[in-house]
Formats: C-alpha cells, sequence, structure tokens
C-alpha cells in the first residue's frame, strides 16, 4: 500500500508539476489568552443594541496577508478564536484568489462573474436559530477564446459525497457551495487548513479545507472541491468578518486571528505572513454599512470587532497596512 501510494504521489509530481500534500495528523493541544475586547471597543446596552436593529449591516472588515517570498501556494493555515459571536455572524479567515496566469496563456480572458478574479472562500457562519455551519464556496471560472466562445468551468465537491449547492449569476456570481452543520463554541481556539493538491482521477487541481479544535488538537475534515482547472495556484489570501442578517447589527462581533503561514509550491518551505491590509466596508456591493469597527495587530495576531451602533469607538482609516511579528512557524500539523 505504501509503495502505490508513493508511486502515486511521484505520478503528480512528474506529470502535473505539483507536489503532494499530506492530511494533518493530531496536532498538539493548546490555546491563547483571549483579547480583553473592551480595551477596543466600548460594550453597546441592549437599548443601543435594539435601536441599531434595522435595514442596514454593521461594518465590513476585510483583510489580506503578505507573505514574503511566497508567489505560489500549495499550502495555508490560520488560527481562529472568537469571542462574541451573535447570530447573523459569517467569520471567514480564509478567503483566496487563484493565479490563472496559465490559463491566460491558453484564453483571451480568465475571470469570474462576481469579483472578476477565480478563487473561493470557507468559514463559520452562525444562522439565525443559533446553530452554527461551515461555509466552503469555489467560484466558477469563466474561459473566453479569441473567438469569442466563453466555456465555463463549475467546480463540484468531492467531499462530503452528495454535497454542493450551485448558484448561477445572481448577486454573488456563479459558484459551488458546501454548507455542513459545525457546532463551534466561542472562547475556543480552531486552526484552519487549506491545501491545493491534484485529483488522481481528474488530474484537475482540488482544494480542500480542514479544520483542528486546537484544545483537543483533532483534525476534521471539512469538505474538498474539485475546481475542473489545471495551471491554477492559490495566488493570495485574506478573509473578512461579516454582519449578514440586519436585524442583529447591533450586536458585538469579533474575531482574532494569529499564526498565518503558507507553504510556497517552489521552496517547499512554511512562510509567516508578515503584513496584514484591512479595508473596512470595501464590499464591491452597497450594502448599508454602518456602526463602529476597531482593528490592528498585536504580535502576531490580527484583530477585529464590529457592532452596528455608532461612536463606540474612535474611527479609523477604511484602508490600513499592519506589521505582524512571526507567529508559530514551520508547519502546523
Amino acid at each position: 500500500m505504501k509503495n502505490a501510494l508513493f508511486l502515486a504521489a511521484a505520478f503528480l509530481v512528474l506529470v502535473h508539476g505539483i507536489r503532494p500534500v499530506a492530511a494533518p495528523a493530531e496536532t498538539a493541544a493548546g490555546s491563547y489568552e483571549a483579547r480583553y475586547w473592551e480595551n477596543d471597543m466600548q460594550m453597546p446596552s441592549e437599548d443601543q443594541i435594539r435601536s441599531a436593529a434595522g435595514s442596514f449591516r454593521s461594518p465590513y472588515v476585510a483583510f489580506y496577508t503578505s507573505y514574503p517570498g511566497v508567489s505560489r501556494i500549495i499550502e495555508c493555515s490560520t488560527d481562529l478564536h472568537a469571542d462574541h459571536d451573535p447570530r447573523g455572524t459569517y467569520i471567514c479567515p480564509m478567503n483566496w484568489w487563484m493565479d490563472v496566469s496559465d490559463l491566460g496563456r491558453r484564453y483571451e480572458r480568465v475571470y469570474n462573474d462576481f469579483t472578476g478574479t477565480p478563487g473561493g472562500y470557507c468559514g463559520l457562519q452562525r444562522l439565525e436559530d443559533g446553530s452554527g455551519i461551515f461555509i466552503m464556496t469555489v467560484w466558477t471560472t469563466f474561459c473566453q477564446d479569441s473567438n469569442g466562445n466563453v466555456t465555463a468551468f463549475t467546480p463540484r465537491v468531492t467531499y462530503p459525497e452528495g454535497q454542493g449547492k450551485g448558484n448561477v449569476g445572481n448577486a454573488e456570481g456563479s459558484f459551488v457551495q458546501c454548507l455542513l452543520p459545525y457546532e463551534w463554541e466561542t472562547g475556543r481556539d480552531y486552526r484552519f487548513l487549506l491545501q491545493q493538491s491534484v485529483s488522481p482521477s481528474s488530474g484537475c487541481v482540488t482544494l480542500e479545507v480542514w479544520i483542528c479544535d486546537l484544545q483537543e488538537g483533532r483534525w476534521t475534515r471539512m469538505a474538498q472541491f474539485d475546481t475542473g482547472l489545471t495551471g491554477i495556484w492559490i495566488r493570495s489570501v485574506g478573509g473578512f468578518l461579516e454582519n449578514f442578517l440586519t436585524g442583529y447589527a447591533g450586536e458585538v462581533r469579533s474575531m482574532e486571528l494569529s499564526n498565518f503561514r503558507a507553504r510556497s509550491w517552489d521552496s517547499e518551505a512554511w512562510t509567516s505572513a508578515d503584513s496584514v491590509r484591512v479595508l473596512l466596508n470595501g464590499s464591491i456591493s452597497d450594502l448599508g454599512y454602518r456602526g463602529s469597527a476597531s482593528y490592528g495587530t498585536e504580535g502576531a495576531s490580527f484583530y477585529a470587532v464590529t457592532s452596528g451602533v455608532p461612536g463606540l469607538c474612535p474611527d479609523q482609516q477604511a484602508d490600513m497596512t499592519f506589521v505582524l511579528d512571526r507567529g508559530e512557524s514551520g508547519c502546523p500539523y
């Protein structure tokens, strides 16, 4: 069996030019000290929270990490700690964009119909009934040839079997999405791992996400997508903190992300992020954001906290770049 696995891995390297990734083994248990959020934002009263419920969303915080010297990513990892996670919250520790330059040599135009750049995202969402779900989304990639003909490469969920919900051309473009129950807890620490590989059956690039409960050191395989494409790479990674139910806009939501690291295909080495750029309310859609937001870095961590109640903290610039200290290095599993 080991010989068969070795030969399969060698075949992927020789034919597709991509080094195989390994399934994560049990990780040493650990946790991080929670942030004292009252230093970043005044906590709103119940009356203020009720008054903020309405037709707008609380501030949308998007971030983009920088990994020096890494241009093609085969794996990346981020640790998440959330102390405030009310209903209507989506915490996305990983939003990624693909390098499609190889496809660009074969087609006149390569794009998706939402952001323009092929990619995807994953994270944890708190629904209105209080339950939690894991969401992973990969956009359809459209390739237009020199004659104007467009081919749609629609991803498909290969794990878990029977999953995958498609969407075509609404306000968020064309994509396939995997939604799974996942009851995470506030105050607990989780590690996200995104891996790019090649399917032995289709020969196409796959994207797979795992989550580790760091208190237990136990990894859970969440979802895998076959993109239907070859010659693409994870180019860059970011994420966001979002309120998607206006009735809960006034509630406080927070995330603290740490130990950002990415593995380069070219060197095979893991590299820690050295900075993070933050855009406030930088969505490509006008969603009527209002309220208060505080964000920044401390050591190797990036933090953000928001509420739809205005005036809870000083205003910050809508486009800022913060330095990150080097966190844990090396392989995260």
